[in-house]
């Protein structure tokens, strides 16, 4: 899967200061957005991440981001299970 394909399935726009966004925010720069992912029964569901100061964000630090959001809205149903299947 590549950033286009898992576009129709991006459930949360965040940013790094874990505030959340609009999809139109994410649209002007794409190569400057992590998609973290979940597969979740037959479709996955991505949260877009991008840095507030406009810097690089790695696999580890997009991983941390998205899971501390999910984890603070209370989508996990095992807070031990966090791991994601796709970083893009």
């Amino acid at each position: 899967m590549n950033k286009i394909d898992a576009l129709p399935y991006v459930s949360f726009y965040i940013d790094d200061t874990l505030s959340p966004r609009k999809k139109e925010d994410l649209l002007p720069d794409l190569k400057k957005v992590r998609l973290v992912g979940w597969q979740c029964g037959f479709e996955p569901l991505f949260v877009a991440i991008w840095s507030y100061l406009d810097v690089y964000i790695d696999d580890a630090d997009a991983e941390e981001i998205a899971v501390d959001y999910l984890q603070e809205i209370g989508w996990f149903r095992n807070r031990e299970e966090t791991t994601p299947d796709y970083i893009l």
